[in-house]
């Protein structure tokens, strides 16, 4: 795998005040076992008949090997294909009610709703730029794009501000009803549910979903038949290897196994591009591990912070360098 050389230069950094109004981060760390809290509260642990065992859902293979155990599940590796992934799990109901709840939907309101601005400016118009570098350009019409687990609709918005035609997808109803009072085509529904042609898109984006699904290679190949030939999907997934999880083991918060349920690397995200048929242009990492690490030393551990913060855009910049920042981008290319 080639990881690309970076320049300090090309570094951007984030406000994360603005990105995490209000204490809106430590409301999702407090309230993470929301899902399974009415269980744990009456048996003090999770029925074992509410779960399935599952097989590797990018190779299908069923050996397996503890990885680690957080918030009463478990965490496995697969002997085949190194993916690390939670088994056993919920079935797909329990998923579709947890993502519709009002639980859910309130920390994703405080975390999306009031930084939605600044999410257009700093990473909408960043993703659009991005795919744009790499979408076949239309002879006469603008470019379709489909963002699937769009949210708010902040990469959108940025995309209908470039001119495409941009419509995104969610199953949190508030995020859907925010963003189309901002005039955006977003859409309750799921990606099986929606009626779209095959081939009628020039790039299809996943950010944050496949962690989330109990079979992501179906998601990933709907998105490809959407795709026309030549078309890209491009996608962010958490990062196993990353600096988060290196300096604070299964406490770095991307590990969320009542809500993520798949956990990649480079190299295996890249082998389930591959698998599919996918050909990978574009693999990076960016992240907020030390503005993680720094939140949780300080409020979660009561530790002092002294000097760290006067390096951490240096440290971030080159755990991404590096290939260890917490968020995976990848872009790959329908060569069908």
């Amino acid at each position: 795998m080639n990881v690309p050389y970076r320049r300090i230069e090309e570094y951007v950094p984030v406000d994360v005040e603005r990105l995490r109004p209000a204490g809106s981060y430590k409301g999702l760390i407090e309230n993470r076992t929301h899902a399974i809290d009415g269980l744990i509260a009456r048996y003090a642990t999770i029925p074992a008949d509410l779960l399935i065992e599952r097989r590797c859902p990018t190779c299908g293979n069923s050996t397996c090997g503890p990885e680690l155990e957080k918030d009463h599940m478990t965490i496995v590796r697969c002997a085949t294909c190194d993916l690390v992934y939670v088994n056993p799990a919920f079935d797909a109901a329990h998923y579709r009610k947890v993502y519709g709840s009002h639980e859910y939907q309130a920390i994703m309101k405080d975390l999306g709703e009031a930084s939605h601005e600044y999410r257009v400016e700093r990473f909408g118009k960043e993703r659009v730029q991005i795919m744009a570098r790499y979408v076949p350009a239309p002879d006469v019409r603008r470019p379709r794009y489909l963002d699937v687990g769009s949210s708010t609709g902040f990469v959108v918005e940025a995309a209908r501000d470039r001119g495409w035609e941009a419509i995104g997808i969610d199953l949190n109803p508030s995020a859907i009803e925010f963003g189309r009072a901002r005039g955006l085509d977003l859409r309750t529904q799921t990606l099986e549910s929606v009626d779209f042609p095959e081939q009628s898109f020039d790039a299809v984006s996943l950010f944050d979903v496949l962690e989330h699904l109990l079979r992501p290679v179906d998601t990933l190949r709907a998105c490809t038949r959407l795709l026309r030939s030549g078309g890209i999907v491009f996608l962010y997934v958490p990062n196993y290897d990353s600096a988060s999880r290196l300096l604070m083991g299964k406490e770095a918060h991307f590990i969320w196994p009542t809500h993520h349920l798949n956990y990649y690397s480079p190299t295996t995200i890249a082998d389930l591009m591959t698998r599919e048929g996918l050909r990978v242009e574009m693999l990076t990492t960016e992240g907020l591990d030390i503005a993680d690490y720094i939140w949780y030393r300080r409020e979660m551990m009561g530790q002092s912070v002294d000097g760290l913060t006067d390096i951490a855009d240096c440290l971030q910049f080159l755990s991404n360098a590096g290939c260890y920042g917490k968020n995976l981008r990848v872009l790959a290319r329908n060569t069908g």
